[in-house]
């Protein structure tokens, strides 16, 4: 500090080439154990020569630096030295250079001066070191391959192969076939069919135009329900031999409503058959008389037939009293007629 002073009192610029930072009053760090054991070994190797110059007379000439990767090998014979780690000799070439360094700085500063060594953190030093290995082992670490003694031999190549007794099964295929629905079986009906006897019995001369003008005449209606009542009497024959036998009385009420009972269940049935299926009943037949819709003049529907059965009974049942809306009817019609839509013609 007295010296920097006294010369910028003088007014002369004092230009400092070193790139260390000073820091005054701090003392300088003792020098590693391992840069110690490096010049000593350095030390030795200068004492070597010099005592084969002086012995053999004979000079060893400098070797090219770029040709002498490792200084160390000419010392000490090569079946004794094993091959440096290149991080070794980056390592070695990294000291060397900054050594080179601050003896150039030294020799370029002109006044003597104490100079505080500023010490980089671990982790910089590790950082700046692993980045000079980096860039100096690169090649050598590449090139660094451990050598396979030739008397071993390969056990990679001599180990056989294992066979595996495993057998590859290929996998089934399963064929998803989309089934088709059967078609249902369908009966076709020729022109001869049994099914189709039933039209002999439409009036096919018979329009809905004129069913109004081919009203059966009233007297051929009662004549014609007499004769049904006759039929269905001898339909109930049998129950009546029935009761002979057994010695029933007439008179009795569970006889007489089991014989009623009978004969409803005997009539209902021949005049829904029958009008159903041919459209006349036997005594309409005997007259030529015919039940037709009044709507189509076809023959009616089962549902027209029972319901014409079932007003016919109730007529039946009441002595005829309902046949009486024949005589105040302005087409006259009975009470079946109007209430199934039906009408009776002559066929």
């Amino acid at each position: 500090m007295p010296e920097n002073s006294a010369a910028a009192s003088d007014g002369q610029p004092h230009l400092s080439s070193s790139k260390l930072i000073e820091f005054p009053g701090v003392p300088r760090s003792s020098v590693p154990q391992w840069r110690k054991e490096l010049s000593e070994r350095v030390r030795e190797v200068q004492e070597k020569r010099a005592r084969e110059a002086a012995l053999g007379g004979a000079e060893v000439e400098p070797r090219d630096k770029a040709t002498n990767v490792a200084p160390l090998l000419e010392l000490l014979p090569q079946a004794d030295v094993a091959p440096l780690n290149p991080l070794v000799t980056a390592a070695l070439r990294r000291i060397e250079r900054a050594h080179h360094a601050v003896q150039g700085v030294n020799r370029s500063t002109g006044t003597p001066r104490s100079t505080a060594l500023a010490y980089a953190t671990e982790n910089e030093y590790k950082a700046e070191t692993l980045s000079e290995f980096e860039i100096d082992g690169v090649a050598a670490v590449a090139n660094f391959e451990p050598q396979q003694s030739d008397g071993l031999p390969d056990t990679k190549a001599a180990q056989p192969e294992k066979v595996h007794n495993l057998v590859v099964v290929p996998a089934s295929v399963t064929k998803n076939e989309t089934q088709r629905p059967h078609p249902k079986p369908r009966r076709m009906i020729v022109d001869n069919d049994h099914a189709l006897n039933y039209l002999d019995s439409v009036p096919m001369s018979v329009r809905v135009e004129v069913v109004k003008f081919h009203h059966a005449p009233a007297f051929s209606r009662f004549m014609g329900a007499v004769l049904d009542l006759i039929v269905v009497a001898l339909l109930c024959a049998p129950f009546a031999a029935l009761v002979e036998l057994t010695n029933g009385n007439w008179r009795d009420v569970r006889v007489a409503a089991t014989a009623a009972a009978v004969f409803s269940v005997m009539s209902f049935l021949h005049s829904t058959i029958s009008t159903a299926f041919t459209g006349r009943t036997f005594g309409m037949r005997l007259f030529s008389l015919r039940v037709v819709d009044a709507r189509t003049g076809l023959i009616p529907t089962g549902k027209q037939s029972a319901g014409r059965a079932v007003v016919y009974l109730g007529t039946i049942l009441t002595f005829g009293l309902a046949s009486l809306y024949t005589l105040i009817d302005r087409d006259k019609q009975t009470a079946q007629d109007r209430l199934t839509r039906t009408t009776v013609i002559t066929a």
